[in-house]
């Protein structure tokens, strides 16, 4: 009895003081009665995916939603993610609910553990899944595994969490998990660590080529809008998607270079290009467009007025895809578009890197990464530059001899 009494005061003390409660304490108060640990010869009847992540590494979770679905095709699959991201899943097959959410950053961390037991309260209810998981292999400053636990899973299955590289406050965080998946030593593609927790659930992999799972971002009605936005028309030659934007500047290939390219592949069949990119990247896009049309080269600009899910369909289209290490490169991989990519990762870098094409290159079958041999002045490990910098060393007749590597490939 007094060492209960003395718990409480405790708990009662860091209300008071705005410390946060232990992850233990905000399982036992917000998550489900009977937590467990993971059963792989349970069928679950209700899942929940839960993902922090931007466009990229959200469109890769495609695949994982092929093995859940072949595996358990009556389930109910939810999918938690932000608001961004979310609007290129609505007419995803495998995805029974898309479930939008912002991480709470403001206020004390009490007050984030809060909220964010009260966020998954109105988006879950309080009937609870049989399993959530957290897909994401990296570090996560979101509080996603409160969130997790907030959702009233009997099981809660992610990685291992990297306390080093996130926030203090947090916790030991591997008590909201009944499931702890090792990081291993070996840098894989998020698709390879997307294999690995299919693999811990007991799931066969799915073949997620045939067909393209990325076919489920987007839908008819997207397809005619990207269509009639592109106005292409027929064309005797081949269409390229160019994407041009990348989230730091250091990524982003210089358009001089993409026009050269261009110039080079035009050199030997007709081409048209689709410029591809968000709002920030229209001014970038109306100085490629002006470049190409110098050298004769049909381009329309689309940076900034397709959706995410049009961006998608345009790049169906495409018969190659060039770009920098964006989310559109993950897309272009998710359909099973020739797809090329430029990186400002030197080849001699670490694997670990947050750029490294060891984990985050393109995964279609066709495909090809193009990096500078060596980080350029001031650069190590990576590029640590805020604008163009080791990027610039890849040369455009390298890029071409790639595109054209991958035109002459047989397709199945």
């Amino acid at each position: 009895m007094r060492s209960l009494l003395r718990r409480a005061v405790w708990q009662i003390n860091a209300i008071r003081h705005r410390d946060p409660l232990s992850p233990a304490v905000f399982a036992r108060l917000f998550g489900a009665r009977r937590r467990r640990p993971w059963d792989p010869t349970v069928r679950p009847r209700r899942i929940v995916v839960l993902r922090s992540d931007e466009i990229g590494d959200t469109s890769t979770t495609l695949a994982l939603f092929a093995a859940i679905r072949a595996h358990w095709p009556e389930a109910t699959v939810h999918f938690v993610l932000k608001p961004g991201p979310a609007t290129m899943f609505h007419a995803t097959p495998t995805v029974d609910r898309v479930i939008e959410w912002m991480p709470v950053t403001e206020g004390s961390a009490l007050k984030r553990q809060i909220l964010t037991a009260r966020q998954g309260l109105r988006r879950f209810g309080l009937r609870g899944y049989d399993l959530a998981i957290l897909p994401r292999w990296d570090f996560d400053d979101t509080p996603v595994r409160y969130l997790a636990v907030a959702s009233r899973a009997r099981s809660v299955v992610g990685f291992a969490p990297v306390p080093e590289r996130e926030p203090e406050w947090f916790g030991p965080q591997d008590k909201l998990l009944t499931d702890v998946i090792s990081r291993g030593t070996t840098p894989r593609l998020t698709v390879g660590q997307l294999r690995r927790v299919a693999e811990y659930l007991g799931l066969p992999w799915e073949d997620h080529r045939l067909p393209p799972v990325g076919r489920g971002l987007f839908d008819d009605a997207d397809l005619r809008a990207a269509t009639a936005k592109a106005s292409l028309g027929d064309t005797d030659g081949i269409v390229v998607g160019l994407g041009i934007g990348a989230r730091d500047a250091k990524r982003q290939w210089p358009v001089e270079d993409l026009a050269e390219v261009m110039q080079n592949l035009a050199a030997e069949r007709p081409v048209a290009v689709q410029i591809l990119g968000g709002g920030v990247d229209t001014a970038r896009a109306r100085e490629l467009v002006s470049l190409l049309e110098a050298r004769g080269i049909r381009a329309v600009d689309l940076a900034g007025k397709l959706s995410l899910s049009e961006s998608a369909a345009a790049i169906s289209r495409c018969d190659v895809f060039l770009g920098n290490d964006s989310g559109l490169q993950h897309i272009s991989s998710s359909l099973e578009v020739p797809t090329v990519v430029v990186t400002c990762h030197p080849a001699s870098g670490s694997p670990w890197s947050d750029n490294a094409p060891e984990r985050f290159g393109p995964w279609s079958a066709r495909s090809a990464m193009l990096q500078p041999s060596h980080p350029a002045d001031g650069c190590v490990d990576e590029c640590v530059a805020r604008e163009p910098h080791c990027i610039r060393a890849v040369r455009p007749d390298e890029v071409t001899a790639a595109v054209e590597g991958l035109l002459r490939e047989p397709t199945d």
